[in-house]
């Protein structure tokens, strides 16, 4: 992913922008976001289709932030802080591709989980877009695949949108999410 830094290190609200799309700004996750990280993931709405539920303490949110950036230094690409490009300053969700391997084979994982007050907008759809707008090119022949609870509708619909279809033999992953792959 091209990435640029939209102000110097002296700035506390420095990001490095990832991606830009008509109304987001996607940037790489940062020590200052673990306070949205633990707002999203903490939020039982946000959590509905979780079977391990929200976080319930703030080190949890930690240690999710740490992965992010961790992936983002190691093969980087990752998940995005995503915010509006009004109010770029305000992290809204979480979205992006990380790099695993899944079965024995390498591939991204397309990930989306914003504020309830941002659902129904497609702030997600189009997140999840421009990550792999930026991601794809760079990493030929990975695929994309979305681990989903059969259960989580929106979330399938979404998949769906974005051209990712259902595994035909039903296939799941270890915690019993159905794997969406790209078409």
């Amino acid at each position: 992913m091209s990435t640029t830094t939209t102000t110097d290190r002296t700035d506390p609200t420095a990001r490095t922008v990832v991606a830009v799309s008509e109304r987001l700004v996607l940037t790489r996750p940062r020590e200052g976001d673990v306070g949205a990280v633990f707002a999203i993931h903490g939020d039982p709405e946000t959590n509905r289709y979780n079977p391990h539920g929200p976080q319930r303490e703030l080190v949890q949110a930690r240690e999710m932030l740490d992965g992010f950036v961790a992936d983002w230094v190691r093969d980087g690409v990752g998940y995005c802080a995503v915010a509006t490009r009004e109010d770029p300053g305000t992290v809204i969700g979480f979205a992006g591709l990380y790099l695993h391997t899944l079965d024995g084979e390498r591939v991204f994982n397309l990930y989306y989980r914003f504020r309830p007050s941002a659902w129904g907008l497609g702030y997600a759809a189009e997140a999840a877009r421009a990550a792999m707008a930026e991601a794809l090119p760079r990493h030929l022949g990975v695929p994309v695949v979305a681990l989903i609870h059969a259960d989580n509708l929106p979330s399938r619909r979404l998949a769906e949108r974005l051209g990712l279809v259902a595994d035909p033999d039903g296939r799941t992953d270890e915690e019993d999410r159905v794997i969406h792959r790209m078409a």
